[in-house]
């Protein structure tokens, strides 16, 4: 049973503030996650006390409150570990206050993980860390083959038919940095379905960044190996990369250690890269997980997931079910802005 702790939020908040203890932006959001394998902490979120929990990703406006004589380990966006203070209540901006200035999309944005996006889905969009990588499609049932194009709004640079789903650029003309490519797989046969993606490749200045980014990840000893995979999975994912993102996410999947966080992660990003089959896999085995932890919050993302499938898959009736289950974990844990957000999609989704 999820620990749920009625605070009243307003005056809580108010009285750290003014003792200095946090201090954000409104919106603010930054990669936090825990990295202590048995955590013995609370986290006040939207006024509800919740469970600390390994590789669990900390909001903006959460407080974290580790028991007297524990040790609770986070990992902040710059890739530096940092110990919680026990027995008191600390916000963002005292535990990682470096991580603040790093934003990233929260929940109420219209990004890559918003629902809508997928249910007026035209084209998937992602990056490339090169020229040479290779991209792979959703297998089509009964199709023959495939008809791949790739090129800009200008030109044609691929056109060619393949058997397998998946196919590799080593046109004459080397694929641009940070230029727009459009992507385009027509099934052969079967149902003549499409797939089509929006892409670019890493510049290098970006690919800098990311590689100073993973390097200090990488030298970190005393992560735990799901964590570290995690974290790169991060920022991979902060540049859009997410085929990267599953390579060390599966890798690190491989050594037994199955948690709910990794594997609803697993499912955002192969619906990131239009795998739906792999990504349906990944939310259940999420569902699985998250159930016997006993975890809502990641069991109503999963749900969530399984949404955007069957919602890309022309299942509707099948979205709305999961959507429904979403918005009940949501009620639950009294979260009313995510609860809010689920009850709008419920709305589009019913009227499209």
């Amino acid at each position: 049973m999820q620990v749920r702790v009625k605070i009243w939020q307003a005056t809580l908040i108010l009285g750290l503030s003014a003792l200095g203890v946090i201090t954000w932006n409104e919106g603010a959001s930054a990669d936090v996650r825990i990295t202590s394998l048995n955590p013995k902490a609370i986290v006040v979120r939207n006024g509800v006390s919740l469970p600390a929990r390994f590789l669990m990703l900390l909001e903006a406006e959460d407080l974290v409150k580790p028991e007297v004589g524990s040790v609770l380990k986070v990992l902040c966006s710059n890739g530096q570990p940092q110990i919680v203070e026990a027995g008191t209540f600390s916000g963002l901006a005292k535990i990682c206050p470096q991580s603040m200035s790093r934003s990233r999309g929260t929940f109420d944005s219209r990004s890559k993980d918003d629902f809508l996006e997928y249910l007026d889905l035209r084209f998937y969009t992602l990056t490339l860390l090169d020229g040479s990588q290779v991209i792979r499609w959703q297998e089509v049932n009964g199709a023959t083959g495939y008809r791949v194009q790739l090129g800009t709004r200008q030109e044609t640079l691929l056109d060619r038919q393949v058997h397998c789903p998946q196919v590799r650029y080593d046109g004459d003309q080397p694929l641009k940095l940070g230029v727009d490519y459009n992507f385009l797989v027509k099934a052969l046969g079967g149902n003549n379905s499409e797939f089509r993606l929006r892409f670019k490749i890493l510049t290098e200045k970006e690919s800098q960044e990311l590689n100073q980014r993973i390097a200090v990840i990488q030298a970190n000893q005393e992560l735990p190996e799901m964590a570290k995979a995690t974290a790169l999975a991060d920022i991979y994912d902060e540049y859009g990369l997410a085929e990267q993102a599953i390579a060390v996410l599966e890798k690190a999947s491989q050594s037994g250690q199955l948690v709910a966080i990794t594997e609803r992660m697993l499912g955002n990003f192969y619906l990131q890269v239009g795998l739906r089959d792999l990504a349906e896999l990944h939310y259940r085995r999420a569902l699985d997980l998250a159930q016997s932890e006993q975890n809502l919050e990641v069991l109503a993302e999963a749900q969530i997931g399984l949404a955007k499938v069957f919602v890309v898959n022309g299942k509707k009736q099948e979205a709305r079910k999961y959507l429904q289950l979403a918005l009940a974990n949501y009620a639950s844990l009294e979260n009313s802005a995510k609860k809010q957000k689920v009850e709008e999609w419920l709305r589009k989704i019913s009227g499209a």
